[in-house]
């Protein structure tokens, strides 16, 4: 019996062993190319033209590779092509998810490594940035076997149908589709329909690290700009398909006329909306326009100086359309306007509308208005000009308060004479 059991023993391994080789070969391309190759030749270099190679993980088709020509080194260990026609990838389902072409292309065989060099050019078809092809153009990509990953750690270049873009490092995941970025900019042209702009308009976006999956995307360092709009966030919850993105951390939101901060930002940016909301603890600053210099060297007027500050508000919650360049502002608002001869004026409301176009602050619902030593007002709607020179309140619907005055006013002379 223990003759007949050492057999069995001898026999199960060979076979084992022979199970696990065969599967290698399976599984790697180079292997099976070299399968047949008689016993005397096998320390031999082969060339081999036009060769039609299929990468697999066990039955499971990843790539196919057309060469123009196929080098194998002595040693078996590294694998020369020359001229990467066109390598078809494959998704699980083994449905094509991206091509990719090169003049150069060496296989390490122990690393399981192809490395794509020769002006490589990648093509990604199925990717989360939509619907669209993405070309990916690297001085050198890296395709990791074992980890199924081809990545580029060299500067990149990404251009599709309606934008380009430059990045630093890139990683895709080919069985989950998870395209990692790092410290990219991106310039996106969309066409619009809309009665005065440019046919086109541009989304200039650019982050540190951004990780692209096909139901959203994580970015970190996220700076957009959308024509004169500039909002940045620490980190933001990209969804491309919806046009929508949700920021936390140091958020702010700026243009020429006005700075918005807060922390948590919502951006709409789909042709339709353009619209963000900020919300907790949201200030909102109201820029003056640029000052033009006083005509032969004059000193600025008290008028002119009072242009130069700007109207802070804080609230609960700002919705601005920033197409539109028209500002909502609810909850606990607080406005404090700048006013020549060095007065403020504060405002208090429930809700507000600010209009950059017609510069006027419309403030509804339980309305104050405060001018210290001078008067403080009570009413239900207050339109407060913001036009440099014309920094006027208008109550339409009347008002109820008290008006400060002093002894020495009381006692002035009136201009005429008559007391």
């Amino acid at each position: 019996m223990r003759p007949l059991l050492q057999f069995s023993l001898l026999a199960l391994t060979s076979l084992t062993l022979v199970w696990g080789v065969e599967l290698l070969r399976r599984q790697d391309p180079f292997l099976r190319v070299a399968r047949n190759i008689p016993p005397d030749q096998q320390q031999l270099e082969l060339l081999l033209e036009r060769p039609t190679l299929t990468l697999r993980d066990g039955a499971r088709p990843l790539a196919t590779l057309h060469i123009d020509a196929l080098a194998i080194e002595r040693n078996r260990i590294h694998w020369r092509a020359t001229r990467l026609r066109q390598a078809i990838l494959y998704d699980e389902q083994g449905k094509p998810i991206g091509s990719a072409r090169a003049n150069e292309l060496i296989y390490n065989f122990p690393a399981k490594r192809l490395h794509i060099a020769g002006d490589p050019t990648l093509t990604i078809r199925r990717h989360p940035l939509g619907d669209f092809p993405l070309t990916v153009r690297a001085a050198q990509l890296q395709w990791d076997l074992r980890t199924q990953q081809i990545r580029a750690d060299l500067p990149t270049r990404l251009t599709w149908q309606d934008g380009q873009g430059a990045i630093e490092r890139m990683r895709w995941d080919l069985a989950s589709g998870v395209l990692a970025l790092e410290r990219g900019a991106f310039r996106v042209s969309s066409a619009l329909i809309q009665e005065r702009a440019q046919p086109k308009r541009e989304i200039d976006i650019q982050w540190d690290t951004a990780k692209l999956r096909s139901d959203y995307s994580e970015v970190r360092g996220l700076r957009l700009r959308d024509g004169d709009t500039l909002a940045t966030a620490e980190r933001a919850d990209v969804y491309d398909r919806k046009r929508y993105a949700l920021a936390t951390g140091a958020l702010r939101l700026e243009d020429p006329r006005i700075d918005i901060e807060g922390k948590q930002l919502e951006i709409w940016y789909g042709e339709n909306q353009k619209r963000a909301r900020l919300q907790n603890s949201v200030r909102m600053r109201i820029k003056p326009r640029e000052p033009q210099p006083p005509p032969n060297g004059e000193e600025p007027s008290e008028i002119d100086q009072a242009k130069r500050f700007p109207v802070d508000a804080t609230c609960d919650d700002l919705e601005y359309f920033y197409r539109r360049k028209v500002a909502h502002l609810r909850g606990n608002i607080k406005a404090v306007q700048q006013l020549p001869e060095g007065r403020t004026r504060t405002l208090y409301a429930d809700e507000a509308e600010y209009d950059q176009n017609k510069e006027t602050l419309t403030l509804k619902g339980k309305v104050i208005l405060d001018e210290p030593d001078r008067l403080r007002l009570e009413t239900e709607l207050a339109i407060v000009s913001l036009k440099e020179g014309e920094e006027t309140v208008e109550l339409p619907r009347g008002a109820k308060g008290v008006f400060y005055y002093t002894e020495e006013d009381e006692e002035a002379t009136p201009p005429n004479g008559n007391r």
